[in-house]
C-alpha cells in the first residue's frame, strides 16, 4: 500500500463516481456509503483523455464522498487507476492528499482523500481541456449525451 496509509473516506469527482466505468471496476460492493459532497478547487475535462482533473482553487468541485468497507483492499487499485505511485514520485499523474470535504447531506465538513492532477499541461497542445466553472464533471458528461 502506498503512503498515505491511514484509512479515510474518499472524495471522487470523475470516473470513480457511481455510474461511471471505474466505479464499476474498483468500488462496486466496496462502499459503506456514498453521499453527495464538494471540495474547494477547479475542475477541467481533459478532452483527449475523457476524464477530469482538479487543481487548487476557490471554486467548488462536486462529487461523492465514499466510505469504504475495507480501505486496504481497495486503495491500491484506486491508486493504479489514478496513476498515483506515492508521495513525490515523478511518475504521478495524480497525487492523493487529505482535504476538507463538505458532506452535502449533513452540511458537515470531513477530511477525505482527493486525487489532484499533477502535470502542468492543462490546456497545452497535447492536453486540450474544457474548464467546468459549475464544478460538476457528472453534469458536464450528462450534457454531452
Amino acid at each position: 500500500m502506498r503512503e498515505p496509509t491511514a484509512p479515510k473516506k474518499m472524495f471522487v469527482y470523475g470516473t470513480l463516481m457511481k455510474g461511471f466505468y471505474n466505479y464499476d471496476k474498483a468500488l462496486v460492493g466496496q462502499e459503506v456509503s456514498i453521499v453527495p459532497a464538494r471540495t474547494r478547487g477547479r475542475v477541467w475535462h481533459m478532452s483527449n483523455r475523457g476524464y477530469p482533473a482538479i487543481k487548487e482553487g476557490d471554486g467548488w468541485v462536486y462529487g461523492e464522498l465514499v466510505e469504504l468497507k475495507d480501505f486496504a483492499a481497495v486503495i491500491d487499485l484506486m491508486d493504479d487507476i489514478e496513476g498515483y505511485y506515492g508521495p513525490a514520485d515523478t511518475r504521478n499523474e495524480y497525487v492523493r492528499i487529505l482535504c476538507p470535504v463538505e458532506n452535502l447531506e449533513t452540511g458537515g465538513m470531513e477530511e477525505a482523500y482527493v486525487y489532484y492532477y499533477v502535470p502542468d499541461d492543462l490546456g497545452g497542445p497535447d492536453n486540450p481541456v474544457i474548464e467546468l466553472p459549475q464544478g460538476s464533471w457528472r453534469d458536464f458528461m450528462k450534457g454531452k449525451k
